[in-house]
């Protein structure tokens, strides 16, 4: 019995491996975007920060994470990456989405070193307080901007 529980957990590890490692996105363009990281006060909450981007004349808060495993086909482009108080880093990658054609969230994934990164997607401001279509894949972290 147990020669069968350690090759079923082998099994079941080798199969979760996959979706924790480093993720085969696009890469960066010669026409990659440098995204300074901005600031929102809301004042409608205590003066709470959050940090904003903009892309095509939409200014982008975070949203939410990821609620299951994504590949390279569930994006579109790397469109850019994150520059912070003047410091940039091309690992710090901003992705528009396959199943989001309107562009109203975007990805930011780390593609550097690292084997256990997660995304974060935001989501653009103009879409606060509309049904729109959410990726399956997106989870809200329930910030209150967004009134969830």
């Amino acid at each position: 019995m147990k020669k069968y529980l350690s090759v079923f957990m082998a099994y079941v590890l080798a199969l979760s491996l996959p979706s924790c490692g480093k993720k085969d996105f696009p890469d960066l363009t010669d026409k990659a975007i440098a995204f300074e990281m901005g600031e929102y006060i809301d004042t409608s909450d205590d003066d709470a920060a959050y940090s904003v981007i903009e892309f095509e004349g939409r200014q982008y808060m975070p949203y939410g994470t990821i609620s299951r495993s994504i590949n390279a086909k569930d994006t579109e482009a790397c469109i850019g990456y994150i520059v912070q108080d003047g410091k940039s880093d091309k690992d710090e990658r901003i992705y528009t989405l396959s199943a989001d054609n309107e562009h109203n969230f975007l990805m930011q994934y780390y593609a550097g070193e690292t084997e256990m990164y997660q995304p974060d997607f935001w989501r653009a401001t103009d879409t606060k307080g509309k049904e729109i279509s959410i990726p399956d894949y997106i989870e809200s972290l329930k910030y209150k901007f967004w009134g969830e």
